[in-house]
């Protein structure tokens, strides 16, 4: 078993990412994520190898990032469609599938102006065949707590990674934004056969206006999922209480005393095996199915200019959050000759920022806040 501390392996892995064009929100993860325990189905079965479980999900997610942008633009109504942005093996159309099985590449599509999604992007990045370099490797060793038959992660061994991101800016404030990943990042020994991969994703809601129910059906959902893959005293040592706790602690505005939003599920360092794969695919399908429903009952509701302005200033904190705390934003920006468009194409398209705005008291928009202040458990 291996257990990097993710902040850590936020600076190998997210250089990866932020500086080709995806913005993953959360390489890494606060420092009380448990280490997962594999005891079924271990990393190095060799029925399904790391390399096999790779390959088998970056399929996946390509087909299904063609697949929920089309889900998405129904919903939406308008003549609008996602643009499409490729890079490398994905920069054209028409590019074969052996060249994106063995090179690099990614996909950043986006939608503005829409009926429903005021501007959307949804993202994919696929790293091939990357060296690591002696700091990196040093930096993952350092942490690992190996058992016998572990990969010791070593200056020049050679990695690859591969992400999906959704983030939906809706034009309706009675509409949540939906912010939403999953990832896996594997090393292959440059000496042997050897290999061991990990997964991270997460799901999660930022309301502008507490719609109880609805809020409250994302988390139920997101429960009864993780419940499914982790019961009780399962052998990875995870919970969908635990990913709740993870997300509230990652999207938290410490400058503000603020949650950027209600939460969801937050995972990463999860060991990549046929059962985690499962898992992992089923965070990324669910995606869709809990915020669609929401659109479909509270997109049309009639708003107000105040109303919209509140959306406007809580963007604002989306947007503090991204600039000021998100790691891979900020790994982004500071590299040399960064991708600015593809590293910001999460921040929302209008924001506002009024001088010490204090909500009416008894207000809507004062007991989100007390919410954001004080986050509770939505299942219960």
């Amino acid at each position: 078993m291996m257990f990097l501390s993710l902040p850590k392996l936020s600076s190998v892995a997210i250089c990866f990412f932020a500086a080709t064009a995806t913005k993953v929100d959360a390489f890494a993860a606060p420092k009380s994520m448990p280490a997962s325990k594999v005891v079924g189905g271990t990393i190095n079965d060799a029925s399904s190898t790391p390399q096999d479980i790779f390959e088998e999900f970056t399929k996946f997610l390509i087909n299904h990032q063609t697949d929920m942008i089309s889900k998405i633009e129904q919903a939406d109504g308008s003549e609008n469609a996602f643009s499409r942005d490729g890079w490398g093996a994905f920069a054209n159309d028409n590019d074969s599938s052996d060249e994106q099985q063995t090179k690099s590449g990614g996909i950043t599509r986006v939608i503005q102006g829409g009926n429903v999604v005021e501007k959307g992007a949804c993202s994919l990045t696929i790293i091939r065949n990357g060296v690591l370099t002696a700091d990196r490797a040093a930096t993952i060793q350092g942490r690992q707590q190996q058992q016998e038959g572990d990969l010791v992660v070593q200056e020049g061994d050679i990695y690859s990674a591969a992400a999906l991101s959704v983030v939906l800016h809706t034009r309706n404030p009675f509409v949540p934004t939906f912010r939403s990943d999953v990832r896996i990042f594997l090393v292959k020994s440059a000496s042997d056969d050897s290999a061991v991969a990990w997964f991270g994703g997460g799901s999660d809601l930022t309301p502008y206006y507490l719609i109880d129910e609805d809020i409250s059906k994302f988390h139920k959902d997101l429960k009864q999922m993780c419940d499914s893959h982790f019961p009780e005293d399962n052998e990875y040592n995870l919970s969908h209480a635990q990913m709740k706790q993870f997300c509230d602690e990652y999207f938290y505005l410490p400058a503000r005393s603020e949650h950027r939003g209600t939460g969801g599920i937050f995972f990463d360092d999860l060991s990549a095996t046929k059962a985690t794969l499962s898992f992992v695919e089923d965070v990324a399908t669910g995606w869709m199915p809990s915020w669609l429903p929401i659109v479909e009952k509270n997109g049309s509701k009639e708003f107000t200019e105040e109303q919209k302005h509140w959306q406007c200033l809580r963007r604002g904190r989306y947007l503090e959050f991204n600039l000021l705390y998100d790691r891979g934003v900020k790994f982004g920006l500071a590299n040399a000759n960064p991708r600015v468009e593809g590293v910001m194409v999460s921040a929302p398209p209008k924001i506002a920022f009024d001088y010490n705005h204090v909500p009416a008291e008894g207000s809507e928009e004062e007991r989100l806040l007390k919410i954001l202040k004080e986050p509770k458990d939505w299942t219960v």
